[in-house]
């Protein structure tokens, strides 16, 4: 007669813990989601206690239970996605929950990732549609759909004991979860040899920890661009990344190519490249459902490498880029303007203002610059010249031609004003205008008056160019 209780989590919980090791790492303590045990002798029935797993095998009856216990890692993935296939070392951890003398032993399975059946709900687990089950035995599974992990107990006095995975069960343990592409995790546990105990210490709860790398993992596809959380713009032509090197000399690798608007590779596109290729173009017929970017959305990728010289699929991290579509920014440099020296009761010159304005979509980031700078005419000096509104100090006659400039580090906009600067506002009118002066306009005053008609006559008033006559007739 063998039984195992223990008590499970209703809440996402996390620890981070980084550790001071050689290779950059963190720590992550995840508490479980679900979890439901399932009872032989009622095999369409769900069991009434919701907080238990328990494991029990009587010989020769059906007296027999099995657990199932899952964590949901998808939020965690989401936020840090470096995490899946990127895991250096696991273990799980629970707690006895009975008085109990002898120790009791249980085994750990865990659910393939393959099997698609990670949609199981607690609250409708029996031992008939158990993801996984071997419905005839007491402590067998399908061997199809679930993967034997490692076997462990837990010592005397049992109740509010820890228990966790054996140091030397690690590698299998962490081998497993490096296999999952969808952030759920499914345990199953079954009864060992001399099990008869639960777990109802609360809040002693089950807990996963996971050791990953941080940073880039040569073993897997790395280097990924555009760059993990990159904000791109709707017409990115591709994705690309670098591949690891084949285990053996001359190995062939090939890639899956995974694109989706959630970090579950149930729901993304996939592309499956020709050997060695590290690149794949974003577009409807590689990606049918996602190839299409719109625009302020965020979507996820990974690259699982399939390597000729070795069974095992390389499964890549999930990454991440932002769409925003980046407008170039909003340029004015104002109206022209037409002027004269002494205009403003300075003799000799004038200061001319510069009054633009810009403005930006806050893309790629919320700041952007802006510079005047002159296009034409005589040299002037702008300062200030990076900020929208400026002034000039012109004391030459002359057309002058500023630029105002705006830069959001992606994109750049500009604007060009046109300052005409005459004598006097006379000359400036026509400066302006291109009209040439009246016929009568003779010292080009824009007024015809006496004093032009003296500049006309007054110097030869009754000269007589005739020689001959003396202009007497």
């Amino acid at each position: 007669m063998k039984k195992l209780y223990f008590l499970t989590a209703g809440l996402l919980t996390f620890l981070i813990v980084f550790n001071s090791v050689a290779q950059a790492s963190r720590t992550v303590s995840v508490k479980a989601s679900q979890g439901k045990a399932a009872d032989w002798r009622t095999p369409d029935t769900v069991m009434g206690n919701t907080t238990q797993l328990m494991t029990r095998t009587v010989s020769g009856s059906n007296d027999c239970k099995k657990s199932w216990l899952q964590f949901d890692m998808t939020s965690l993935y989401a936020e840090d996605s470096s995490i899946p296939g990127n895991i250096l070392d696991a273990r799980l951890t629970f707690y006895g929950g009975k008085s109990e003398t002898g120790a009791k032993s249980y085994v750990v399975s865990g659910l393939n990732n393959a099997a698609g059946l990670e949609g199981w709900i607690a609250s409708g687990l029996t031992w008939n549609n158990a993801p996984g089950n071997d419905i005839n035995s007491g402590t067998g599974l399908n061997a199809a759909k679930t993967t034997s992990l490692y076997s462990a107990s837990i010592p005397v006095p049992v109740l509010d004991v820890m228990s966790e995975t054996p140091e030397a069960n690690r590698a299998a343990l962490t081998a497993f979860l490096n296999t999952d592409t969808d952030g759920k995790i499914t345990f199953i546990f079954t009864a060992g040899s001399t099990t008869y105990l639960w777990n109802a210490g609360q809040p002693l709860e089950p807990i996963l920890t996971l050791t990953y790398a941080l940073g880039n993992n040569p073993d897997q596809a790395h280097d990924p661009n555009p760059a993990d959380e990159a904000v791109v713009e709707t017409d990115l032509a591709s994705l690309s990344w670098n591949n690891p090197e084949p285990n053996s000399p001359g190995g062939v690798l090939t890639c899956d190519v995974y694109l989706g608007t959630e970090p579950n590779v149930l729901t993304m596109d996939k592309k499956t490249l020709a050997a060695g290729i590290p690149t794949v173009a974003v577009n409807k017929a590689n990606f049918p459902k996602y190839g299409a970017l719109n625009n302020q959305q965020t979507y996820y990728w990974k690259v699982n490498v399939h390597d000729s010289s070795s069974p095992a699929v390389i499964n890549g991290q999930m990454w991440s880029f932002f769409t925003n579509n980046n407008a170039a920014p909003a340029v004015d440099a104002g109206p022209d303007q037409v002027a004269w020296l002494g205009k403003s009761g300075t003799p000799g010159q004038e200061i001319i203002l510069l009054n633009g304005t810009t403005s930006d979509d806050g893309m790629p980031t919320p700041a952007y610059t802006v510079m005047w700078s002159q296009i034409s005419g005589p040299a002037v000096t702008i300062s200030p010249n990076d900020t929208d509104d400026t002034s000039v100090t012109i004391t030459a006659r002359g057309t002058y031609v500023f630029e105002l400039k705006a830069d959001d580090g992606n994109r750049q906009a500009a604007d060009t004003v046109q300052i005409i600067v005459g004598t006097d506002s006379c000359d400036a009118s026509h400066m302006s205008t291109g009209q040439p002066y009246d016929a009568g306009d003779q010292n080009q005053d824009c007024i015809v008056n006496l004093q032009d008609f003296a500049v006309l006559i007054s110097a030869n008033w009754l000269d007589c160019s005739d020689t001959l006559t003396d202009c007497i007739k």
